[in-house]
């Protein structure tokens, strides 16, 4: 089978201060292939200092939230999924032992 990788958001962690502004996002990446599944995730700060366009809590989508996390991560975007998959490969196809009792 092929493993699907499918990202959604934990937690947002907002200021205190009734300005729904986001600045902490939680998120997972599940990986699954047929019935073997893993997780992982990890968390992203976000910069508030000089806020464009500011999109009001009750507005936001886990579409757009996810994309500022894709941006934070930038080139380790690929990480987790690569080490899902790694791991369900182990799990599939298990490495030989490096010793053996004789």
């Amino acid at each position: 089978m092929e493993i699907t990788h499918t990202w959604s958001i934990g937690e947002l962690v907002q200021l205190n201060d009734n300005s729904g502004t986001v600045v902490r996002v939680r998120y997972n990446v599940n990986s699954t292939d047929g019935n073997i599944s893993t997780q992982s995730g990890g968390g992203v700060e976000l910069e508030t200092g000089n806020i464009e366009n500011f999109i009001s809590y009750e507005d936001l989508t886990e579409e757009l939230v996810l994309g500022w996390v894709r941006e934070k991560l930038g080139p380790n975007l690929d990480n987790h999924e690569i080490n899902n998959a790694a791991w369900i490969d182990s799990v599939v196809n298990p490495p030989a032992p490096r010793t053996i009792s004789t």
